[in-house]
C-alpha cells in the first residue's frame, strides 16, 4: 500500500464549499475523501495504473495539440490567401481610377 496526497483537498484535510450560487460564501468542511487526513492509501497496483493512464492521456493531449497547431497554421495560410486576393482586387481598382 502506498500513501498519496488526497486529490480533493490537496493534502489540507479540508475543503471549501460555497453555500449556493446565490450565496457564494465559502464554508469549510472536513474532506470526506481522506477523512481529513490529507492523504489516502492506495494499492501500488492502482497507483501504477493511474500513472500509466495519466501518461497515455498526456500523449493524447500532446497529439491533439499538434493537430490544433496544424489546423491553425492552415487557417492562417488560407486567411492570407483571401487577404491577398482582396488586396489585389482593390489595387486593380485604384489603378483604373
Amino acid at each position: 500500500m502506498t500513501k498519496t496526497i488526497c486529490q480533493r483537498c490537496h493534502g489540507n484535510g479540508y475543503i471549501k464549499v460555497k453555500v449556493s450560487i446565490e450565496n457564494p460564501v465559502e464554508t469549510i468542511h472536513q474532506c470526506p475523501s481522506c477523512n481529513s487526513q490529507g492523504e489516502i492509501t492506495m494499492s501500488t497496483e492502482r497507483l501504477i495504473l493511474e500513472t500509466k493512464l495519466v501518461k497515455e492521456l498526456n500523449a493524447i493531449i500532446k497529439k491533439l495539440n499538434g493537430e490544433i497547431d496544424v489546423l491553425q497554421t492552415k487557417l492562417k495560410e488560407k486567411e492570407g490567401v483571401i487577404n491577398e486576393k482582396s488586396n489585389v482586387g482593390s489595387t486593380r481598382e485604384e489603378i483604373r481610377g
